[in-house]
């Protein structure tokens, strides 16, 4: 294994020196930096986090939120791909991955702050992304590193997400254009989560190109019978983009308890519906998951390890409709 000392002999420096280069310490030179984080990368050199943690006080665990939810939101495939994308560049780092998981706002908040007070996790991953959060407010405060993923409200927090007005331009597109819909519909869930919005912004564009009027359906899923009366009510509705694959499987459901015999056209998110369940007329944007878990644990030690992610402060991952 790569040392301090073997980067530093070679660099012609102390090894206190090429420490202090490494961390970026404002008494070393650019030249000097630059030259001990080339001959580091050249010679394959990893930090010791696990020696370096422990002199902060910081524990090699990074906390990963779930939002607040139901059974359904843990279960998620979604959220489970992004697990294991993050899990597999921890394992790199030799860090381990801690849950904050609650049904109220309050125990989420009462778990992360035992993370950080006792078990003194100081890095966060959040899955989910909301303006006035108190969770990611204490984050702030407290001045700890974490990345949301999706686009945060605060222009200067680190995040991963994918285009999402994009993205839902794209799956409007393909519904009309693929599918020849000429009555559609965006069914959202009623979170209004961020990404949400911006997916029917992208609707919303590809619907005027068109001079089509732009509907929106917000569904509560404890409510299926009014879900059912919508649909009973707007009977030229051929096609749809659902936020969710599984707010979709619901929608498309309630479609066939009313018209058993009618085709429906969908367009929905996220990839996870295996393919067995799927109708000829069903299609789903993949969002990958697991690379966005990858990314977000880049940007959460890009401090330490990539100055120009730093920098950047925001990672971007593809789409694709399958």
């Amino acid at each position: 294994m790569v040392t301090i000392r073997d980067i530093a002999k070679k660099a012609g420096v102390s090894a206190s020196t090429a420490s202090r280069a490494l961390n970026n310490n404002a008494h070393i030179s650019e030249a000097t930096i630059r030259k001990v984080k080339r001959i580091a990368v050249e010679m394959g050199y990893r930090p010791d986090y696990n020696a370096k943690n422990l002199t902060l006080g910081e524990a090699n665990a990074v906390g990963v939120i779930f939002p607040v939810g139901n059974d359904q939101v843990t279960g998620n495939p979604f959220y489970i791909s992004i697990l294991s994308g993050i899990n597999q560049e921890l394992i790199k780092r030799k860090y381990s991955l801690s849950v904050a998981i609650a049904k109220t706002n309050k125990d989420l908040f009462e778990n992360v702050k035992s993370m950080v007070m006792q078990s003194k996790i100081k890095r966060f991953i959040l899955l989910y992304s909301k303006q006035h959060d108190r969770v990611a407010n204490f984050l702030r405060q407290n001045e700890l590193r974490f990345v949301v993923i999706g686009q945060p409200p605060y222009q200067y927090d680190y995040y991963v997400d994918n285009n999402n007005v994009k993205a839902g331009a794209s799956a409007t597109k393909y519904l009309l254009t693929h599918n020849r819909v000429q009555q559609p519909l965006f069914v959202t869930s009623d979170q209004d989560w961020a990404y949400e919005c911006q997916r029917y912004q992208g609707f919303e564009q590809v619907m005027a190109q068109y001079d089509l009027p732009a509907q929106r359906l917000q569904v509560d899923l404890k409510q299926l019978k009014v879900l059912d009366a919508f649909i009973l009510a707007h009977p030229k509705i051929d096609g749809v983009v659902v936020t969710d694959d599984n707010l979709a499987m619901e929608f498309y459901g309630s479609f066939h308890r009313v018209y058993p015999k009618r085709q429906l056209a969908v367009v929905s998110f996220n990839h996870v519906v295996p393919s067995v369940f799927l109708a000829e007329h069903f299609n789903s944007v993949d969002l990958y998951p697991e690379m966005m878990g990858i990314k977000a644990v880049v940007l959460l030690f890009s401090d330490r390890e990539d100055e120009k992610i730093n920098a950047k402060q925001h990672l971007i991952v593809k789409h694709k409709i399958e």
